[in-house]
């Protein structure tokens, strides 16, 4: 079993700062479009990079046990909120990504590590909403598919 905690802080308005193990601060803060201040990460922002970072770590895993030699990982992820019966919710998660890889025998293999981070990452699972995964993998001489 393994346990990941957080320490939460509200310093003043709708601003808190959020600590980790020794890891630098997170600055929240309520979004802008309730009330909070701009430039400041939000709950709605970190569930994003969330799951997009869950992605790309799960997809990097699956990828190194497959042999793919990755050359670049880029990544936009999504998060939808609307309001429902329920109130506010989420309701999808997106995640585009686009990667290469070193050797063309390897695009197949990225694609396949993808399909198996998308059904592996722990905190697309946890999530009530959808999460929908878009890939385009380029080799040497590729354009992807």
């Amino acid at each position: 079993m393994w346990k990941f905690e957080t320490t939460l802080s509200w310093t003043s308005g709708k601003e808190g700062s959020l600590h980790s193990g020794g890891k630098p601060e997170v600055k929240v803060a309520t979004p802008p479009e309730f009330g909070g201040p701009q430039n400041i990460w939000t709950p709605e922002d970190l569930l994003a990079g969330a799951v997009g970072s869950c992605v790309m770590t799960t997809s990097v895993f699956f990828m190194e046990k497959a042999g793919v030699k990755l050359l670049s990982y880029l990544s936009n992820a999504s998060a939808t909120m609307e309001k429902t019966r329920e109130g506010l919710a989420f309701t999808g998660v997106s995640v585009d990504v686009t990667l290469s890889v070193a050797e063309e025998e390897d695009i197949e293999k990225a694609y396949s590590a993808m399909e198996k981070a998308e059904a592996a990452c722990p905190v697309s699972k946890v999530l009530k909403c959808g999460v929908t995964l878009k890939t385009k993998v380029t080799g040497p001489a590729s354009k992807g598919r």
